[in-house]
């Protein structure tokens, strides 16, 4: 259970999950609305969401985890974080108010070859990270791993970690722009020791898959061969395109001693095993009954956080025609005539009989959505809004999606203070369901993973370990 108990917190360090923020904000008059269109007015609430106080309240450890991207560094395998970009522009987004705290080198240190803490620093001069890049830091097996192959993983690590959080991570304790072997984390551990570590688990975890992979006989797929044939190409274009070698474009992203041999390794890996751990997880397939007895057992956790039996998801496309006109006041308020309010319904029942008379069918319906809503964000997406809960929309819209009598291909049309929207109803489901499904599905594959890495243990010597610089304030 420990081990198991490790892996989920491992996991939970590698991704963060997207929440979905285009939703209609409720309004409080019926005749007063913003020019705005609804999906901007909740952009913006969602933005001021996305501010550096939000991300202070963040810590590594507790960013959650979306099944089917469990494992590794999916968001950023394909592209290279190519040296020479500007990151500078990030760091006015935010201020940070709290002082990185900075130790020697050498803390903590506790000499013990098989524990990350091994050396307070891992850092050597780029001569020695050369001249150390062949040698043997972890096995698997008869499978090895090379000190020049970890700082592949190493710095995918702290790359990914930047992409996502950027100017913000000062907040979380780390100030990229100074040696991370002088900077601790929240668990104690340097920064460099909890990439290190991070790193390490990485290459175990995809290494193994890749094991059992080819244990089972499951070839790579013909994309990822296609791929992999035209990556030397491709490190050629990324190269010529910043004006520098490959080999300065490898050393720029991973440092001193690797090679694009050993990028090739680190993706000929992932897209080995990853994705034969995603179909296998895919593959558990719980029944009915499955999801009826897990929800059960955690009916108290699932109720404390508003989930019940009774509770849906709906998907429903609508087609805005935003009232035109209008009078603002002093207070930045819009008010519109009757008649402004006539004309938007009658372009609203002209575009629905419009639909009804060519296509009306939901593909119709996502056709015409492109060509007339008023809706920036669904415009592009035919007027569909997924997993709409209670709650999220404004009365009269959620009114309408969450009737009791709602069956898939209804329509209609239904007023609002953002003017006449088109409704068409895609479908329902249950929010119970989807929510043990996933919670389950995260439990069985966290458990598949641990009799993985028990199948395949590694065997780490972080006394071998030398990690060359890459200069973060400039690449990326």
């Amino acid at each position: 259970m420990e081990e198991q108990k490790n892996n989920q917190e491992q996991l939970e360090k590698n991704e963060a999950v997207s929440e979905n923020t285009e939703e209609i904000v409720a309004e409080t008059s019926a005749e007063v609305v913003a020019e705005t269109p609804a999906e901007e007015v909740a952009a913006e609430t969602a933005a001021e969401e996305t501010t550096a106080e939000s991300a202070k309240k963040a810590t590594p450890g507790k960013i959650a985890v979306a099944v089917g991207t469990v494992i590794l560094l999916a968001a950023i395998l394909i592209a290279l974080i190519v040296s020479g970009q500007d990151r500078k522009q990030e760091e006015t987004a935010a201020e940070p108010t709290e002082v990185v705290e900075t130790v020697e080198a050498t803390i903590p240190a506790d000499g013990n070859p098989e524990d990350v803490t091994c050396k307070g620093s891992y850092s050597v001069s780029d001569e020695e990270a050369v001249a150390q890049g062949d040698v043997v830091v972890a096995t698997i097996g008869e499978h090895q791993l090379t000190n020049s192959q970890l700082q592949v993983y190493y710095w995918m690590e702290i790359q990914n970690f930047l992409n996502q959080y950027g100017a913000y991570a000062a907040y979380f304790g780390m100030d990229y722009t100074q040696p991370l072997d002088t900077q601790l984390e929240e668990e104690g551990l340097t920064w460099q020791q909890y990439f290190l570590d991070t790193a390490l688990n990485n290459w175990h975890q995809v290494q193994s898959m890749s094991l059992m992979a080819e244990e089972a006989g499951v070839p790579m797929d013909e994309e990822s061969k296609t791929y992999l044939e035209g990556l030397d190409a491709y490190l050629e274009q990324t190269a010529a395109a910043n004006g520098i070698t490959v080999e300065e474009l490898m050393v720029g992203n991973f440092g001193p001693g690797a090679d694009k041999e050993d990028y090739r390794y680190f993706q000929e890996l992932y897209l080995t095993g990853v994705p034969y751990y995603q179909a296998a997880v895919e593959n558990m397939n719980p029944t009915q009954e499955d999801l009826e007895a897990y929800f059960d057992s955690h009916a108290e956790e699932y109720a404390a956080s508003g989930v019940t039996k009774d509770s849906k998801f709906v998907d429903v496309r609508h087609i805005l025609v935003q009232v035109k006109g209008g009078t603002t006041d002093e207070t930045g308020a819009t008010t519109y005539t009757v008649e402004e309010w006539a004309a938007a319904e009658t372009k609203a029942n002209e575009v629905l009989n419009e639909w009804l008379t060519k296509h009306p069918d939901e593909d119709g319906f996502a056709v015409m959505a492109e060509a007339y809503t008023d809706d920036p964000g669904s415009a592009s997406n035919g007027g569909l809004y997924e997993d709409v809960y209670v709650g999220q929309m404004v009365p009269e819209f959620e009114n309408w999606c969450f009737d009791a009598s709602r069956q898939t291909g209804d329509y209609g049309i239904v007023k609002t203070t953002y003017g006449y929207h088109i409704m068409y109803f895609v479908g329902s489901d249950p929010v119970w369901y989807l929510t043990a499904e996933n919670d389950l599905m995260v439990e069985k594959g966290n458990e598949f993973l641990t009799n993985v890495l028990e199948k395949h243990p590694a065997q780490i010597d972080y006394s071998a370990i030398a990690l060359g610089n890459v200069d973060l304030a400039s690449a990326g």
